[in-house]
């Protein structure tokens, strides 16, 4: 349905430059030349093609602006609760990292000490040099 109203407004486009094409050669003077008549025409289209770059570029302008704002007024709250939900995740992830590092720390420790006390007694004496 879509492509039939676009193949429409493509054959409308196209009609209205033709006759607005016929219209402004017959509006020409008849002391000019059909190459003059037909420079004038392009000038006049080429200025009317600028003008509806202006008014598109401004429109485009116009939606990028908007679109903006309503970003940055749906955006700043989002980022603050992100802010905030990285906060709250970086203390968990600070307080189970010591919690899960105590009990190795202290069984590593005690490991050591075992040892130590284990090569400390079963350690042979050392023989003086004379």
């Amino acid at each position: 349905m879509r492509k039939g109203w676009l193949w429409v407004s493509v054959i409308g486009l196209v009609v209205l430059f033709v006759v607005l094409f016929v219209v402004l050669y017959l509006l020409g003077n008849s002391d000019q030349s059909a190459l003059e008549r037909i420079m004038n025409i392009a000038v006049i289209f080429l200025a009317l093609s600028a003008m509806l770059v202006v008014l598109l570029m401004g429109a485009i302008l116009g939606v990028i602006v908007w679109f903006a704002l309503r970003i940055k007024d749906g955006a700043v709250p989002v980022f603050e609760q992100v802010t905030e939900t990285l906060t709250r995740v970086r203390g968990s992830v600070e307080f189970l990292s010591e919690e899960a590092a105590k009990p190795v720390i202290s069984f590593s420790s005690r490991v050591a000490g075992v040892r130590a006390l284990v090569k400390t007694v079963t350690a042979k004496p050392k023989k003086k040099k004379s």
